[in-house]
């Protein structure tokens, strides 16, 4: 896929500068590739790059454009990129060469620079604003961490909110729960969770010391839950960072506003619906 686009890039129908990203058609009707009763015209080229790859393919290419602007830190990339591929190692059946020509790729190398080193700057990428914005991203996408008890009464709930005082006493009457008790770890507003525990989010996610909320939630099957949040002093800082980058609302807004950043635009109005339908956000 690099190399198509490359090949586009060379021929004139994707453009990119320092600042600003443009993607059109220049000289549709010139032929690139011609024989007997065959013509193929750039607009063809074009149009065959859009059905068979799609934007989403033409997004990531401007992504790790963007990636290799934003990210200068070469070490931390090679790094990141060695981990990938240990982790493929461990699943790839006679190893990572056998595994990488098995999907028809000429070499482990090969395998390596177009599939895991893109997926890795991409995943940096995002990982970077997430960074540089985290108590923002936080408060905007009502990021916490809780433990919770679903119990049948609202009594039995407040009797729960009532005696555990500490982080022991909860942890012990968790235990006690068994199946109806559960660590839900960081969760979103996008994550899966009952519609009116999710309600609560913004509220929790404002919370500035662990402990039992002091409420009973009235949860949508009408059982009640009581909640502990813990980590509020956000030091989780890189679990943090990995379940924003895993959100997939979260990273598309992210993607966005870089985008938004590098002046991203489309000539094409082929290509502009079809971006759009990815995401609105991703034209102005």
């Amino acid at each position: 896929m690099k190399k198509l686009l490359m090949l586009l890039l060379c021929g004139g129908l994707l453009a990119a500068c320092s600042s600003n990203y443009s993607v059109k058609v220049s000289d549709s009707d010139k032929v690139i590739v011609s024989g007997s009763e065959l013509n193929i015209t750039k607009q063809d080229y074009f149009d065959y790059l859009l059905k068979t790859s799609g934007a989403n393919e033409v997004l990531d290419e401007v992504l790790l454009s963007i990636a290799d602007k934003e990210l200068t830190d070469q070490k931390a990339i090679d790094k990141q990129v060695k981990e990938e591929e240990k982790t493929y190692e461990q699943y790839a059946d006679g190893g990572l060469d056998k595994y990488a020509k098995s999907l028809g790729y000429s070499s482990k190398d090969d395998f390596v620079n177009e599939k895991i080193v893109p997926v890795v700057k991409l995943n940096m990428l995002t990982k970077k604003y997430i960074e540089e914005n985290l108590e923002t991203m936080i408060s905007e996408y009502q990021v916490v961490s809780f433990k919770k008890i679903v119990v049948d009464k609202e009594s039995a709930a407040l009797a729960i909110i009532k005696e555990a005082t500490t982080k022991e006493a909860f942890d012990k009457k968790l235990k006690e729960a068994g199946t109806n008790g559960e660590d839900a770890g960081i969760v979103t507003k996008n994550s899966s969770l009952d519609d009116n525990l999710k309600k609560k989010l913004k509220d929790l996610s404002k919370l500035d010391k662990d402990g039992v909320y002091s409420e009973a939630i009235k949860l949508s099957d009408d059982k009640y839950a009581v909640v502990y949040v813990y980590d509020t002093d956000h030091k989780n800082k890189d679990d943090l960072i990995e379940a924003l980058a895993n959100d997939s609302n979260a990273k598309e807004d992210v993607e966005a506003k870089y985008l938004k950043k590098y002046h991203f635009t489309v000539n094409d109005d082929k290509l502009a619906k079809e971006i759009k339908n990815i995401s609105d956000q991703y034209l102005e």
